[in-house]
């Protein structure tokens, strides 16, 4: 194992980034970050604290990139490397503290190369069970061109991961170490009868190309090997390399369980590169970032964490925890751009799972919508009643696509509509999806009404015209036994009832056409609500007393 020995400088944990600047660092040196019993529970290395200063976060606490580590009793002088392995991971977890305690440090031992580490791995026959026929031979056809010219061909991101887990694969990403366009292109003189290209994107040398095998279109990702940088916290990254090697293509990544690739040329056919552990981390269930400025990068991973959490089964890795904690009180994404976060919020929202927004509410996920949200009382109960509510009722929902909008809704409903119409524009929602918010503000002022509502034509006339959605936040959030009671009269019965009469049958009663026909209709609909009437017959005979009107 290739590692270091860092001296270890104690620090306030409440530094800023501008008061650590101005401590000289030696390279040797790291800072031991003092927690507020003053025992050093996580440290920074001077690397990283460079990486954040070139972000305009001098103010912050030096916390925000400093990763929890275990100390452990070992001579300086005498490493026992069997046991530094049990400790010290590749990417994020690569340091660990030496000494008696955490009151008693000297030393962190870091790892540095991380490739090192690396155990040689073939996954073949999980690739040949996972993968349909038409998209191996897609695949094959891909590596087989790329063979010829020497070109290294990987799977990369989720694919690989879901074929480690086990999971049918449908979305294919697929990588090479050089300009992706101008391989899609190679492909296009292979096998012109069969391949087309679909789309290009000369910023990120990125393409979608379509197989046709067997009358069946098989959509191909293909992106070029690359490094990123991120110009501020939260901005997107900006292409800094094309065509890298792709262990540094791995590192610019999410999680651990993102960042392999799956060889596809034929001298090394499916052999795993996995420089960061993904595969271990799948198989103990766990999350992890890959170095200590990844939420700051990128604050959307935060919510995919807990998507990928709720998907697998999973749980953040101890050092991943505490950063995300540390991020989101930080305050430093409060004015944050939503755009990206609503695709991750629906995403995880419409697995519908009550965890999902348990922990969305309960770890301050919602920080980055809006940090002066209302939080809910009893997170666990609410969760569960959203996910019971909407399985129940999956009929009444307009589209699955909007289960996520009843759970941020159900988060939201009690604020003031202006701070709706906030977030809604925060999160760049649509104007339907604004009008449902809305709609379960609106259901909610008008609660005491529903309450006093008499008949059941008065619980129909309240929230008639409201989105399906609207109202199920109103009665997931209700738990006046009364109020549940009529909204759940309202989805159940009186919503579908409908009326036989028509204006031709008016005409044809003798009415003469005009404003009064759906004064007419109207009232024969409350009828029929109230249960004063239920035939058709009923109508033609309750329509009769209207005809000495006319």
């Amino acid at each position: 194992m290739d590692t270091e020995i860092k001296k270890v400088l104690p620090i306030d944990g409440n530094l800023s980034f501008e008061e650590c600047e101005r401590i000289l660092i030696p390279e040797d040196v790291c800072l031991g970050i003092l927690d507020e019993n003053r025992e050093i529970n996580s440290y920074v290395l001077k690397e990283d604290l460079n990486k954040a200063l070139r972000f305009n976060i001098l103010d912050r606490s030096i916390n925000l990139i400093a990763t929890i580590t275990e100390v452990i009793d070992l001579d300086i002088n005498n490493l026992n490397e069997s046991k530094l392995k049990k400790y010290i991971k590749p990417g994020l977890n690569k340091g660990v503290f030496i000494g008696k305690s955490k009151r008693e440090i000297n030393n962190l031992v870091v790892c540095r190369n991380i490739c090192q580490m690396e155990k040689e791995q073939f996954i073949v026959k999980e690739y040949e069970k996972n993968i349909p026929k038409e998209i191996k031979e897609a695949l094959r056809l891909c590596a087989q061109a790329a063979d010829k010219i020497a070109l290294p061909l990987f799977l990369v991101g989720g694919v690989v991961r879901d074929i480690i887990m086990g999971k049918k694969i449908f979305d294919v990403d697929i990588t090479v170490e050089e300009n992706a366009i101008e391989f899609s292109k190679f492909l296009k003189k292979e096998y012109p009868h069969i391949f087309k290209i679909k789309e290009t994107h000369e910023v990120f040398k990125t393409t979608k190309v379509i197989f046709t095998i067997d009358n069946e279109n098989i959509e191909l990702d293909i992106a070029s090997t690359r490094k990123e940088k991120y110009p501020y916290p939260a901005s997107l990254p900006k292409v800094s390399e094309i065509g890298c090697n792709i262990r540094e293509d791995i590192l610019r990544r999410d999680f651990t369980i993102n960042s392999m690739a799956l060889s596809l040329n034929q001298a090394s056919f499916c052999k795993l590169i996995d420089p960061l552990s993904g595969y271990k981390d799948i198989k103990e269930g766990k999350i992890r970032i890959l170095h200590p400025l990844s939420f700051i990068n990128d604050p959307t991973r935060i919510i995919r964490a807990l998507k990928f959490r709720e998907r697998f089964t999973s749980q953040l890795e101890k050092a991943t925890d505490q950063l995300q904690e540390t991020c989101l009180e930080s305050g430093l994404f409060d004015s944050l751009a939503g755009e990206r976060i609503k695709a991750e919020i629906k995403q995880t929202f419409n697995l519908n799972k009550a965890e999902c927004l348990r922990k969305f509410i309960e770890e301050k996920i919602y920080f980055l919508i809006d940090k002066d949200i209302q939080e809910p009382q009893n997170a666990k109960i609410l969760s569960e009643k959203t996910q019971k509510i909407i399985k129940e009722y999956d009929n009444f929902i307009s589209s699955k696509d909007l289960t996520w909008l009843i759970y941020l809704g159900v988060l939201i409903v009690d604020e003031s509509k202006d701070n709706i119409k906030k977030i809604a524009d925060k999160l760049y929602l649509s104007g339907l999806e604004t009008e449902i918010l809305l709609g379960s503000k609106g259901i909610k002022d008008r609660i005491n009404i529903l309450k006093s509502s008499q008949t059941q034509y008065e619980i129909y006339e309240i929230l008639e015209g409201y989105f399906p959605e609207s109202i199920l936040i109103s009665l997931i959030k209700k738990t006046d036994k009364e109020i549940e009671d009529k909204i759940n009269l309202y989805i159940n019965e009186l919503q579908d009832i409908k009326i036989y009469t028509t204006g031709k049958d008016l005409i044809e009663a003798g009415i003469t056409p005009g404003p009064m026909f759906g004064e007419i209709l109207r009232e024969l609909l409350q009828a029929k609500i109230n249960k004063e009437i239920s035939t058709q017959e009923d109508e033609k005979e309750y329509i009769k007393k209207f005809i000495p009107r006319i």
